[in-house]
Order: structure tokens, then C-alpha cells, then sequence
């Protein structure tokens, strides 16, 4: 029986599927050449775009930050605040302003309107002054502890409620300190503060220290009735606050040696009086001056007296 060749068929399909085998790899050759080409180009679009927004982010913060930088006139600001808070340790003399009541009704020389009262603290705020407590300026006399070049404290004798409700909004409002020298025999809230009161502008800041317990004319009392009215009305304040008060002023500016003497052993150290001066190192420092501001004063005199009070 007659058979045919295959042989040649075989090895023409062999080498047929070998060629195909191997077309079908150089296709996969070429598309994974294609997909790297395409992955390296999209990476390298990325990075670049990438870089762009990182750089524009850059641009925009230190556009921002240009536009809040401080201006020459802001410097200038600065460096006018700076200069007039100096430090200075020289014996110039420190003014010591003292008020009394602040009501709308000011039918006497003690009595300020607030808006008068505004008027005066904002220019000694405008002029570059820094308010002081009692405790910084009695460091800076008792101590030589250095204080801003122009120090001023100001000061309220008798304690008067409309000093809480007319005064102390005026401080607040101008973030200026003050200190009441309160009158303690009456502590009610109808015309002397109420010990709420005091409290409350004690936590703020405002310092609170004393005015004897009757407001009595002290150089016309024996030594030991001077000494119960200023150990009397000390821990009357000190229960109230719990701080320590050490600053006396004299009702009136009245007071003798047996006044200083009371005072130094009733446990202050420092007592002013009604004398007009600045108080700088050289005083006795239980009989600093101070200033007496009138209600009656014009802008210009007030003025006049703060800046012509000397030593």
C-alpha cells in the first residue's frame, strides 16, 4: 500500500509556528518597549508639572509673606515705641498724678468728667508714657531698679464707687494702670467702692491701697489714734485683696512726724503726700509729691503742669 510523505509537511508547520512564535515575541518586545516609553514620558510630565505647582505655591507664600512684611512707616512705629520705652536708672523723678471722683455731675474741683478724664489719660498714653504700679516705682526709688524713660503713675484718693464704674472702664479701655487709695470705713457700694468692686479692679490690675479708715486729719490726732487708723484700714484692704498694702496716701496732705512714724510701724513704705513735685530718690519715701489734678484745668494747663512739674 502506497504511503504518503508527511516529513515535509511536518517541518514546513515546525518552521511555520516557529516564525509565528517568534513574531508574536517581537510584537510583546515592542509594546513593552512602548509602555516603558510611555511611562517614562508621563513621569517626566509629572515631575515637571510638580515642580511648576511647588514653585508657584513658593512664589504665592513669599507674595503672602511680602505683603504682610512690615512696612518703613510700620519700622519707624516700632522703633518711636522702642525709643520712648527706654530704660532709664537716673534720679529724673517720676510724676505722680492724683484724681478723686469721676462723675457727670462735676460741680467741684474734685469731681472729673469722664470724658474729661479721657481726654487727659489719652494724651499721656499719645505722649509715649508708661503707667507704673506702686511696686515698680517703689522699686525704682527704693531699689534703683530701672524703669521706662517716661513712667507716670496715676492715682485716685478715696475710693469713690463712680471710680469703678466711670474710671476703671476708661484704664481698661486705654490699657493704662492706676492705684486708689481707698477710704475703708464705709465699703458699702453706695459712695465709697464696694468690696466687690475692689476685687474685681484688683484682678484686673488696678492697685488698691490705703486712705486711712475716716479720712481724719492725722496731724491733729495723738500717735497711737494715727496708728489705728492706718493698721485699721491696712488689713481691712489686705482681707480683701489678699495682697500686702504698703502705700499710704495723707487725707488732705495733712500729717506730722508722728504720721511718718505710724506709718513706718503700721508696715508702709511708702505715704504721699498733697505736695506738688515729681517723686524721685532723694524724698523721704513716706512723703513722696505729687500732682494735684483739678477738674478746672483747661488742656493747656493740664499740660502745662505735667510737663513743668519738677524735682
Amino acid at each position: 500500500m502506497f504511503r504518503k510523505n508527511t516529513s515535509k509537511r511536518n517541518t514546513y508547520s515546525e518552521n511555520f509556528s516557529k516564525k509565528h512564535v517568534l513574531k508574536n515575541k517581537n510584537y510583546l518586545t515592542i509594546a513593552i518597549v512602548f509602555f516603558i516609553l510611555i511611562l517614562a514620558s508621563y513621569l517626566t510630565y509629572h515631575n515637571f508639572s510638580s515642580k511648576r505647582i511647588i514653585q508657584s505655591d513658593i512664589d504665592n507664600t513669599t507674595m503672602i509673606e511680602s505683603d504682610n512684611s512690615p512696612t518703613v512707616q510700620d519700622i519707624n512705629s516700632l522703633s518711636k515705641v522702642e525709643s520712648e520705652n527706654n530704660l532709664i536708672n537716673d534720679n529724673r523723678g517720676v510724676p505722680v498724678l492724683y484724681y478723686h471722683s469721676v462723675s457727670e455731675s462735676a460741680n467741684n474741683e474734685v469731681i472729673i468728667t469722664p470724658d474729661k478724664l479721657r481726654t487727659e489719660l489719652k494724651y499721656i498714653k499719645d505722649e509715649g508714657y508708661v503707667t507704673l504700679t506702686l511696686s515698680e516705682l517703689k522699686s525704682y526709688l527704693l531699689d534703683n531698679s530701672p524703669i521706662p524713660e517716661k513712667s507716670i503713675v496715676i492715682t485716685f484718693d478715696d475710693g469713690y464707687m463712680d471710680n469703678y464704674y466711670n474710671a476703671f472702664p476708661i484704664l481698661k479701655d486705654l490699657n493704662m494702670k492706676a492705684t486708689i487709695f481707698c477710704i475703708t470705713g464705709e465699703l458699702d457700694g453706695s459712695y465709697y467702692l464696694s468690696k466687690d468692686a475692689i476685687v474685681e479692679m484688683f484682678n484686673y490690675g488696678i492697685d488698691i491701697q490705703s486712705h486711712t479708715v475716716t479720712h481724719p486729719n492725722l496731724d491733729k490726732m495723738t500717735y497711737d489714734k494715727q496708728l489705728i487708723e492706718l493698721i485699721q484700714s491696712k488689713k481691712t484692704l489686705e482681707s480683701i485683696t489678699g495682697k500686702k498694702v504698703d502705700s499710704i496716701a495723707y487725707p488732705f496732705g495733712n500729717f506730722n512726724n508722728d504720721s511718718v512714724k505710724a506709718a513706718k510701724e503700721a508696715g508702709y513704705t511708702l505715704g504721699f503726700t498733697t505736695k506738688r513735685g515729681l517723686s524721685d530718690r532723694e524724698d523721704d519715701p513716706l512723703k513722696l509729691d505729687r500732682i494735684y489734678i483739678s477738674s478746672k484745668y483747661d488742656m493747656n494747663t493740664f499740660i502745662e503742669v505735667l510737663n513743668k512739674t519738677k524735682k
